[in-house]
């Protein structure tokens, strides 16, 4: 800004410089000839005058008289007298002797009125008498009409240039000041003009530095107001533009980061320009790591940047499926189309990842749940037709094996029954059918009632059950009586089923801050390690055979679990196989 404040002063007061030497030259000159004129007039005047007086009085006759008058007039004034007969001779003089003086028929003036006939005779050169410049103005002078002579004036032209010389001063003087006071209004115009423009340029350089609150506060009116009103709009739209702007970028953040889905974006070049955190999540990298870089690099251990690459050269669609093996197993619906600029200009393409793992998962659970469902029901619905048809048929030999016939089909109807009721019970827990009944019951209380209807079990296979030390007084937690109950029942009757005769089974309670802990213990069989993970599911079996002997439908673990977490409690399992298992229910205190 001060570069624009020198350059308008600068610019100004070259302009006035050479204005006021235009201006002085001019007056100058025009002066310097009025001067002259107006000398060479007060000359002629005074020659007239001269010539007047010569004419009245008689003097050109007598020319001694007329020198003698001549020379007195050099006492008054300064101009030069010199009165010069037709012939060229100098008659009389008022400032040298006329007798040392030259015929002056050859000076131009006399020339001019004695040899042309001119009525003034003027010529400005150096004098041959005085050895001066002087100017000289000569007319005729006339008798009855009758060139007699001529009288010729003069004056030095150091006296013409003196008189110049002042007023070239004084004109010099006043020019000066003139060129002053225009340098120091320039100064101040300038300074008035930029001082807004200043403020103006500071505020669009905040603005250009995202400071979107700067503001121009000062008043002024005419064209630098209406400057001033425009950039303080200028400066709302655009701070309006960008939170805006910036809303939306967070709005955008906030529903990508929040998506369960990962989104890529995709430029035109090839590289990634965008990510959530769904899709770090997915591929196991960081986003530093995904963006900017090049989608092969990407995307190629998923097997779909081939895909990606047809999108962007063919400006289609392409739907897959991927796999991920690490850091543990997934499976990605891959969805890839192309996004556009305005005006429908491909851009590149984008990738939404869909985890699909748990919907594969389950697909394969119904699949396998169906199945299971089916076998389970076929051995004892065939067992039932089986032995039915033979009733039927009259083939029986005698009543004992009728009777043990429909003993058979009586027991398998009982455990068709019990599948049934299992199965309607799991998915009545499963959708929330039954809701709790939630109170303050004694655990120790519902743990000894629980296991009295399999106490006879355990008593049959000589199985020791040790109960939980009621010493250290009654444990209560809120739970639903009955669903408790059921959870220990089913966990001690698995222990008796999975024990091997003459074992022992261990109920343990305790009691902590928040927190009610259930373990059964048992020395059975054990559970292998690769089937931990799967012990809670519907119809599975880690041995199917003595499972189904046992009388066992293959639902009641995953009963208990659904149950566990309706309490919003844990279930754990710990099993080493030939030694026994842990079965272990955390519950809280408090149900909120």
């Amino acid at each position: 800004m001060q570069r624009l404040w020198l350059k308008i002063t600068g610019s100004y007061l070259i302009l006035s410089i050479i204005f006021v030497f235009v201006l002085w030259f001019f007056i100058s000159s025009i002066i310097q000839n009025t001067y002259k004129d107006m000398t060479e007039e007060h000359l002629i005047e005074n020659a007239q005058l001269l010539t007047e007086v010569i004419s009245l009085g008689g003097l050109d006759e007598d020319r001694e008289l007329l020198n003698e008058w001549t020379s007195h007039f050099n006492e008054e004034i300064t101009l030069r007298y010199t009165i010069i007969g037709k012939d060229g001779t100098v008659i009389a003089d008022s400032e040298s002797n006329i007798e040392s003086m030259d015929n002056h028929i050859d000076r131009p003036e006399i020339d001019a009125v004695l040899v042309r006939n001119q009525d003034v005779g003027t010529s400005t050169r150096l004098s041959d008498t005085k050895d001066t410049s002087m100017m000289y103005v000569a007319i005729p002078v006339k008798a009855d009409g009758e060139i007699i002579g001529a009288v010729r004036t003069s004056i030095t032209t150091e006296s013409i240039d003196n008189a110049i010389s002042a007023i070239w001063t004084t004109l010099s003087a006043i020019l000066f000041i003139i060129l002053l006071v225009s340098v120091i209004s320039a100064a101040l115009l300038s300074y008035n003009i930029t001082k807004p423009i200043n403020r103006v340029i500071n505020v669009t350089k905040r603005l250009q530095n995202k400071d979107y609150s700067a503001r121009i506060n000062a008043d002024y009116s005419g064209e630098i107001g209406n400057l001033n009103t425009s950039v303080n709009a200028l400066a709302a739209s655009l701070q309006a533009h960008v939170n805006e702007i910036e809303e939306s970028e967070k709005q955008l953040n906030s529903i990508l980061s929040n998506l369960v889905s990962g989104v890529v974006l995709i430029d035109d070049k090839g590289f990634v320009d965008l990510t959530n955190h769904a899709t770090e999540r997915f591929l196991s990298k960081h986003t530093s790591k995904i963006t900017g870089k090049e989608y092969s690099y990407v995307f190629g251990p998923l097997g779909i940047d081939h895909l990606i690459e047809t999108v962007i050269e063919d400006n289609v669609k392409r739907h897959d499926e991927a796999h991920i093996y690490f850091p543990e197993e997934r499976i990605l619906d891959v969805h890839i189309a192309p996004y556009y600029s305005q005006g429908w200009q491909q851009r590149g393409a984008i990738i939404v990842l869909h985890d699909i793992t748990a919907i594969r998962r389950l697909e394969k659970m119904r699949s396998e749940f169906v199945a299971n469902v089916s076998h389970e029901l076929k051995t004892p619905i065939t067992s039932v037709k089986g032995f039915a048809e033979t009733l039927l048929s009259g083939d029986v030999p005698d009543e004992t094996t009728a009777k043990q016939f429909l003993q058979i089909i009586y027991d398998e109807s009982e455990r068709l029954n019990r599948l049934i009721t299992d199965l309607l019970e799991l998915s009545k827990i499963e959708k929330q059918a039954m809701p709790l009944k939630i109170t303050e019951v004694n655990v120790n209380e519902i743990i000894h009632n629980s296991t009295q209807t399999i106490s006879k079990f355990a008593r049959d296979k000589n199985i020791t059950l040790h109960m939980p030390d009621d010493s250290a007084g009654p444990v209560h937690v809120e739970a639903d009586k009955d669903r408790l109950g059921q959870i220990v029942l089913n966990l001690v009757a698995n222990a008796v089923n999975y024990t091997s005769d003459n074992g022992e089974i261990f109920i343990n309670v305790e009691e902590r801050t928040s927190k009610v802990v259930i373990s059964v213990r048992d020395t059975g069989m054990g559970i292998p390690e690769e089937s931990l993970d799967r012990l809670f599911e519907r119809f599975y079996r880690v041995d199917k055979a003595r499972s189904r002997h046992s009388g066992g439908t293959g639902l009641g673990l995953a009963i208990v679990k659904h149950l566990v977490e309706s309490h919003d409690g844990k279930i754990f399992v710990k099993s080493v196989e030939g030694v026994g298992s842990t079965f272990t229910v955390e519950l809280p205190k408090t149900q909120g």
